[in-house]
């Protein structure tokens, strides 16, 4: 089985011109070359704009992938809280925060793409997460580790957290199905490594650096117990801008961090997975857009249309 791993697409249709040629390229890429399952691990879009999570559920729709056997996600900070596009946003963001329904966007997050959510053999449609699927003998399990806004302990609402009934219901899916897989896989949005700083004096390394201050996923203490109870495979996450492997508490992380919303940002990053029982082989590749990507649909005004008639298609169906 072939797992492809990407995060962090940070999708919108005003600020980032090229956003969408970019995620387009990226899954094409994946399908063509043998992907048998797509993960994203969280901020499908940048600023949780309903428009924009409409072009997204077209966008896998069109390309056959709003399917619980081909696309697994999880829900990022951003597809709840939005995000600073302008230096004067940071002031007003905080006080944005605070007025968002943090059930009510997690329940609309699950509405645009609840054909990914099918045929799993734990869900609940109370809290959406967590939620587990097995495919070809691997468990895919999905955490949602957004935390909810805190003027003290979360006032940019970047910060993780994992609730403690979502933990115990995590526990209850791995008793449960621990003796009929192969492999197991979390999927979870928060970094469980150390951020390392940057000096860059563009507003986006200046919120990068505000962001690495208030971006920890708190008690991972307690989550890494019990993947190590549990003998969890791998890992699987974004949240900070990398792509990186790395090992922690005896357990086996991938971030995919940097697909989009990377430091390099004319490179494109995915994580291959190949798995067979016992074995789970990983390939990181870097790619480069081609020029007939950008030449269709390379900026807002060149493709109006065609996102107006994703709107109107989409909201049809939903």
């Amino acid at each position: 089985m072939r797992i492809i791993h990407i995060s962090d697409l940070h999708f919108t249709t005003f600020f980032k011109n090229s956003n969408y040629s970019k995620i387009k390229y990226l899954l094409e890429y994946a399908l063509k070359n043998s992907a048998d399952h797509i993960v994203i691990t969280g901020d499908l879009t940048d600023n949780a704009e309903k428009n924009d999570f409409l072009i997204l559920r077209y966008l896998f729709e069109d390309l056959g992938i709003l399917d619980s056997r081909k696309l697994s996600l999880v829900i990022g900070n951003h597809d709840i809280f939005g995000g600073v596009q302008t230096a004067e946003d940071i002031f007003s963001f905080p006080e944005k925060c605070s007025s968002v329904n943090f059930n009510d966007k997690v329940r609309e997050f699950y509405s645009y793409f609840a054909e990914a959510f099918d045929n799993c053999v734990y869900f609940s449609e109370d809290s959406i997460f967590p939620f587990a699927k097995i495919i070809e003998g691997v468990l895919i399990l999905g955490v949602n580790s957004i935390a909810e806004y805190s003027k003290t302990k979360n006032i940019f609402a970047s910060n993780g957290s994992v609730s403690v009934e979502q933990l115990a219901k995590t526990s209850e899916i791995l008793q449960n199905f621990k003796d009929e897989v192969h492999t197991k896989i979390v999927l979870i949005h928060h970094h469980f490594g150390k951020i390392r700083g940057k000096n860059n004096s563009s507003f986006g390394g200046f919120w990068q650096n505000i962001e690495k201050q208030t971006m920890k996923l708190r008690k991972k203490k307690r989550l890494i117990n019990l993947f190590n109870q549990f003998n969890i495979d791998l890992v699987l996450h974004g949240h900070y801008h990398e792509m990186k492997e790395y090992h922690r508490g005896g357990l086996r992380f991938l971030n995919a961090g940097g697909s989009i919303k990377s430091q390099f940002q004319s490179k494109f990053f995915l994580n291959f997975i190949d798995i067979e029982p016992s074995i789970i082989d990983v390939e990181t590749r870097n790619l480069r857009m081609p020029e007939e990507y950008n030449d269709i649909s390379s900026s807002i005004s060149g493709r109006k249309n065609d996102l107006e008639k994703s709107i109107v298609l989409a909201e049809v169906t939903n």
